[in-house]
């Protein structure tokens, strides 16, 4: 077992992440609580999945939210796909910035032949508390699908202190004043207490150009680490803690 599939085991009660692997910023921590915020806004997509036109099986399945350019990761689970069917919930907006909300547009992921695979196809947000139907294709031709160029951002989060700062803690990407990504670290308990935060290129955003330079926000307020725009995509995501100045 590729040491992807190894860390998208345990996305399923957290995240997901390593070398193919570091790909830790498209699965959000799964808190499975219902006594947060935004949780009776929830979405459940199901439907029929194929890839290059037969019945997905897949370990795992994710959603990856689009609003006004910017991108979230979504999942509050990574369920399996099984001859081709699948159901899956997706966080909203108010409880956990940056996903679904009027106008946001849903796009499925899965990983197969140690890859992630996009949907070809995105469905919009059906309204909070909606259960939709989305049948979705995936081509390993056109493993990109419907997605854009991103940079993928996973870690935690403390206060000047050392303190790990709390669920519902907003983090921001910048290049320059322009605002490039979103999120908000996930309540409750979980096996890792990690963000996950995806940041557009010029693709999506215009002034998120690539190469440039992000600050991050958290709260509102400075985070004293920088990065790079640098649009690695899902495989070469980056680990990257973020502390209060």
């Amino acid at each position: 077992m590729s040491a992807a599939v190894v860390v998208l085991a345990a996305a399923a009660c957290g995240d997901e992440r390593d070398g193919a692997s570091q790909t830790a910023a498209t699965a959000p921590i799964a808190t499975g609580l219902t006594n947060v915020p935004g949780t009776g806004e929830r979405v459940t997509l199901r439907g029929t999945l194929t890839l290059d036109g037969a019945p997905l099986e897949a370990q795992f399945l994710g959603v990856r939210v689009v609003r006004d350019g910017l991108a979230a990761a979504c999942q509050n689970t990574i369920p399996a796909v099984v001859e081709g069917r699948y159901e899956i919930e997706v966080a909203s907006n108010a409880e956990v910035r940056g996903c679904g909300d009027p106008g946001a547009e849903l796009l499925l992921w899965t990983f197969v032949n140690d890859a992630f695979v996009y949907s070809t196809q995105t469905a919009t947000w059906p309204g909070s508390g909606a259960t939709a139907t989305f049948d979705a294709s995936f081509s390993t031709g056109a493993s990109e699908g419907a997605s854009k160029p991103v940079t993928e951002f996973k870690g935690h989060l403390f206060d000047r202190d050392g303190s790990e700062l709390p669920g519902g803690t907003v983090i921001e990407a910048y290049v320059g004043e322009v605002r490039c990504g979103v999120t908000s670290l996930r309540y409750g308990d979980a096996l890792e207490r990690f963000y996950t935060l995806i940041v557009a290129g010029p693709e999506s955003i215009s002034g998120c150009v690539e190469g440039a330079g992000l600050t991050f926000r958290l709260d509102g307020k400075p985070a004293a680490e920088t990065a790079l725009n640098d649009l690695g995509r899902g495989s070469e995501g980056h680990e990257l803690d973020l502390t209060l100045q």
